[in-house]
């Protein structure tokens, strides 16, 4: 039995992952279109190098790069490369949109409502934060907007606090970068910026 599991080892690679031989450059830069193509999330180039074989992170920024600048020649294409949430993905041009949101016939229940986005903005600016504290900022309960958030991932628990009770502390999620289109929380417009807004 211990030779057959060492057999299997081998076979797969001393990790358990499926062998990956050595690639050129053009071949590289194919496979991390295909690796692209294939994931529905956002990829950061550490993640794309470990399922390249290992291959080193930097070379792959370079070759995300590269694809990227082909893409964005290529005005047949229906799709671009861009960087979200640390990560890259292929996303659709926004002139499809509506076409996109008619094949999954978005409804507006799936909407969020304002109380939600309310909750959430508060998350968002005043993260790491418990779900008090936002009641207070509120100042209503937010019990079920706070299960609404996370049954959509878009917020999840970071901690507990020192405050008497050991409140669960949350913050947005990677969801929420993707979500909105945003590589990190700097995007954010600042609270000076939302007033003038108004």
């Amino acid at each position: 039995m211990t030779e057959e599991l060492d057999l299997e080892q081998e076979l797969e690679g001393a990790d358990g992952l499926e062998p990956v031989g050595t690639l050129g450059r053009e071949e590289s830069r194919q496979a991390l279109y295909a690796l692209l193509f294939a994931s529905d999330r956002p990829l950061s180039a550490g993640r794309l190098a470990e399922a390249m074989g290992d291959m080193d992170p930097e070379i792959v920024g370079m070759l995300l790069i590269e694809l990227r600048e082909e893409l964005d020649q290529r005005e047949e294409l229906p799709y671009l490369l861009q960087e979200i949430a640390g990560g890259y993905q292929l996303i659709t041009k926004p002139q499809f949109a509506p076409f996109i949101r008619r094949l999954f016939q978005i409804k507006k229940s799936n909407r969020m409502s304002k109380a939600l986005l309310e909750t959430l903005a508060i998350i968002a600016y005043k993260q790491p934060v418990t779900r008090p504290e936002v009641e207070a900022i509120r100042g209503v309960s937010v019990s079920h907007a706070f299960e609404q958030l996370q049954d959509r991932r878009l917020i999840k628990v970071a901690g507990v606090s020192d405050l008497p009770g050991r409140p669960k502390l949350y913050r947005t999620s990677d969801e929420f970068l993707v979500q909105f289109g945003i590589k990190s929380l700097k995007e954010l417009p600042t609270l000076e910026e939302l007033k003038d807004m108004e």
